[in-house]
């Protein structure tokens, strides 16, 4: 085996901490379909990309993680660990895939009427409501959003490596809860398309129908 092979195989090692990330355009479009106001909370907050698509659409933000790994990390903490969350109006997350059910559990339980938990899951979670997650139905969610094109989420590693990620093979969607929602969730199809390239260029009134 060749220094390039090993090396690519080591980059796409699982993450130690299921540090995975999404495209910027998938928080983007969430934030701006939602009309979201107030404050973002990101608890898994890694590479930043939710903080930027807050800075874009002109939200407040606070990120905080296990391990600092860019400027929008306000605080190092870990997110099941909390009992006093920051001021925050929407939590918004990435969750890391091992641990995101207790993830979701942990945000409704953080909730206060009125707020909300938007997770980046799988979209076949929609489907382990009958024992796996048996609680599913009868919590606040407000709102699922499939995402397409399917988003591609690489390891941090591989990111930070410079390496381009290829399209995306698996299914994903926002799950939204709402503290005090009642009644089915609403689905809503996400296009992220036209979101795509936006990292550096703040939206303005009038732009993509804002």
């Amino acid at each position: 085996m060749d220094r390039k092979t090993e090396k690519d195989a080591h980059i796409w090692e699982r993450d130690p901490d299921d540090w995975y990330v999404e495209p910027v355009e998938c928080s983007l479009a969430l934030l701006k379909t939602m009309n979201f106001e107030g404050k973002i909370w990101d608890p898994a907050v890694g590479g930043g990309n939710i903080g930027k698509s807050a800075e874009l659409c002109r939200l407040q933000f606070v990120g905080s993680d296990l391990v600092k790994r860019s400027s929008y990390c306000d605080f190092e903490a870990s997110f099941m660990e909390i009992e006093i969350p920051p001021k925050f109006t929407h939590i918004v997350s990435n969750p890391p895939f091992g641990v995101a059910e207790k993830f979701v559990l942990k945000a409704l339980d953080l909730l206060d009427e009125g707020q909300s938990a938007s997770m980046l899951l799988p979209l076949v979670w929609m489907a382990g409501f009958s024992k796996k997650r048996d609680w599913l139905p009868n919590s606040p969610l407000s709102c699922v959003l499939p995402m397409s094109p399917r988003p591609s989420m690489p390891p941090g590693k591989v990111i930070e490596a410079g390496i381009k990620p290829g399209n995306g093979t698996k299914d994903f969607a926002w799950f939204v809860w709402t503290k005090g929602y009642m009644g089915p969730p609403t689905l809503s199809f996400l296009n992220t398309s036209p979101y795509k390239g936006r990292k550096n260029k703040p939206l303005v009134q009038g732009d993509l129908g804002i």
